[in-house]
C-alpha cells in the first residue's frame, strides 16, 4: 500500500512540475503518463497471477509515445524513459514465456520500473527548465549590451 501511495504522489508531483515548467515534450509525456497510470488499474485482470495483457497493451502504447518523443525531440531524458519503460515491457514478455514467475515478483517488477520512467521525466523537466532560464538570461544580457553599444 505504501508503494502505491508513493507512486501516486510521484506521478502527480512529476506531472505537475512537467506541466508547469516543461515544454511540449515534457507536457505531452506528463499527460501520457497520467493517462497510462489511470488506465493501468482498469486494464488489470488477475493481480499478476497471469500475464496482464491489458496492462501490456497500455504499456506498449506508452512505449510508442516515449519512443516518438525520443526520436523527434532534442531532449536527452526521453531516451532514458523509453529504455526504462522497455524493461517493464520485457518483464511482461518474460511472464508470458515463463509461467513460474511469482505474482508478487511480476507485480513488483512492473511497479519498480515505473519509477525510473517518472524520475527521467522529472529530472529532464528540471534540467530543461534551468537551461531555458539560462538561455533567457543570456539573451536579456546580450540585448541590454547591444542597446548600450553606440555602434
Amino acid at each position: 500500500m505504501e508503494l502505491q501511495l508513493i507512486f501516486t504522489v510521484l506521478v502527480f508531483t512529476t506531472v505537475g512540475i512537467a506541466l508547469w515548467f516543461g515544454r511540449y515534450p515534457e507536457r505531452s509525456t506528463a499527460i501520457a503518463l497520467l493517462v497510462a497510470a489511470a488506465l493501468t488499474p482498469l486494464a488489470q485482470t488477475s493481480f499478476f497471477s497471469e500475464p496482464e495483457y491489458g496492462i501490456l497493451a497500455v504499456d506498449v502504447m506508452l512505449l510508442f509515445w516515449l519512443a516518438n518523443i525520443a526520436f523527434t525531440s532534442d531532449r536527452f531524458w526521453p531516451m532514458f524513459a523509453t529504455g526504462f519503460h522497455l524493461i517493464g515491457i520485457l518483464i511482461h514478455v518474460a511472464r508470458i514465456a515463463e509461467a513460474d514467475i511469482p505474482p508478487a515478483v511480476y507485480g513488483f517488477s512492473q511497479i519498480f520500473w515505473s519509477y525510473p520512467v517518472l524520475i527521467s521525466l522529472l529530472v529532464g523537466t528540471l534540467v530543461e527548465a534551468r537551461r531555458a532560464k539560462l538561455l533567457q538570461a543570456h539573451e536579456v544580457r546580450d540585448q541590454t549590451k547591444s542597446s548600450r553599444d553606440p555602434s
